[in-house]
């Protein structure tokens, strides 16, 4: 299991850096395997894969920082099984943000751009008891749902510590991504 999904949210706001992730997800009792056993998806190590950040323009860019800049967020994710013969797994969120001066408009769709980040934020899972059917749910959805608060606290230091006001940014519904990238097949 190594598809991607990918959503994009345009976000304008100031603070708001999440916190938390970690601890154990499941599906509950209905959705257990043969057996009886209640089905878990069990959270091991998270981690920062990899990150970038570009100051574009910098130190003009400095000059006369909007309060609220807008950020053009995109996010990815992936899992992957480590290997053939155990249900472990890495998820990862691919996070690029673009900070721009204002919010894009029809009569200037490209607005100043004031930095790039990316960061791939990842963490270790391992499934016990799941059926065949929940799999994808549990590395697509419940996954990234724990991974996510940590990834955007991540983010949201990158861009404060390049000296940018931070903006907030909403969580993700990644039932919704997955149906919308089921939509797109």
């Amino acid at each position: 299991m190594s598809e991607p999904m990918s959503e994009q949210q345009n976000m304008t706001g100031n603070d708001g850096a999440g916190q938390g992730g970690g601890g154990q997800g499941g599906a509950g009792r209905d959705g257990a395997a043969p057996g009886g056993a209640a089905p878990s998806l069990i959270t091991g190590t998270q981690y920062l894969k990899s990150s970038s950040i570009a100051s574009v323009g910098a130190p003009e860019a400095f000059y006369n920082l909007p309060p609220r800049p807008h950020i053009g967020l995109r996010l990815d994710v992936n899992a992957r099984q480590l290997s053939e013969d155990q249900p472990n797994f890495e998820v990862s969120i691919a996070l690029q943000g673009i900070g721009y001066r204002q919010a894009p408009t029809p009569d200037q769709p490209e607005p100043e751009m004031l930095y790039k980040v990316e960061m791939i934020y990842a963490g270790l899972f391992a499934l016990q008891n799941v059926r065949q059917d929940m799999i994808e749910a549990l590395l697509l959805i419940e996954a990234p749902r724990q991974l996510f608060p940590s990834a955007r606290h991540v983010l949201l230091s990158l861009i404060r510590e390049a000296g940018f006001p931070v903006a907030n940014i909403q969580p993700v519904d990644f039932h919704a991504l997955l149906q919308n990238r089921r939509g797109q097949s």
